[in-house]
């Protein structure tokens, strides 16, 4: 078991983000005055008590994932060499995963530790975020009706594909970082 390590959440995106939140919060208390500058940060800081708890929730279902699932079964059906079942699977697994951001990237970061090549992890993102049967059942059926809602998943389901495809012939290098 690894120990943890504080000082490797301070990195250069710490630094960058930290030092893009001064500017902005200087920026705002200047040309906006004290008022909208408080008023922003407590709003802000309602936001985060409300997402923390649920990134942090997020988090630990998808350190769990990553140990409960065999990385050699994960690189077996959704690396590089899974082809088009890969895709296919990423892609169900997308179009089936509940929630927003805070579910669906710790599960991604989950796959991509265990072994989950890039076009299954693309297909995964583009399913979850264009086909999610959530928003089918909670909004477009409800509010656009069956019909619309059929067309719009028919006509967007081979965007999973399209997009795992695209990213297969890109030549950026897809370089894992070894995990503490």
């Amino acid at each position: 078991m690894s120990r943890f390590r504080a000082y490797a959440f301070f990195d250069r995106t710490f630094f960058a983000l930290l030092g893009m939140t001064l500017v902005s919060g200087v920026a705002c208390y200047v040309f906006l005055g004290p008022e909208a500058f408080y008023e922003s940060f407590y709003s802000d800081a309602q936001n985060f008590l409300q997402v923390a708890p649920k990134m942090g929730g997020a988090l630990l279902l998808a350190a769990y994932i990553q140990i409960l699932v065999p990385r050699d079964m994960v690189a077996r059906y959704l690396g590089d060499k899974s082809g088009v079942q890969g895709v296919a699977l990423a892609t169900g697994v997308g179009l089936v995963t509940p929630g927003g951001p805070m579910t669906s990237f710790p599960i991604v970061a989950a796959l991509y530790q265990a072994g989950s090549g890039r076009a299954a992890l693309i297909a995964y993102l583009t399913a979850w975020s264009t086909l999610g049967f959530q928003r089918i059942l909670v909004w477009e059926i409800p509010l656009l009706g069956v019909e619309f809602a059929l067309m719009r998943e028919l006509a967007s389901l081979p965007l999973a594909f399209v997009a795992a495809g695209i990213s297969s012939l890109l030549p950026i290098a897809f370089v894992r970082k070894k995990q503490p």
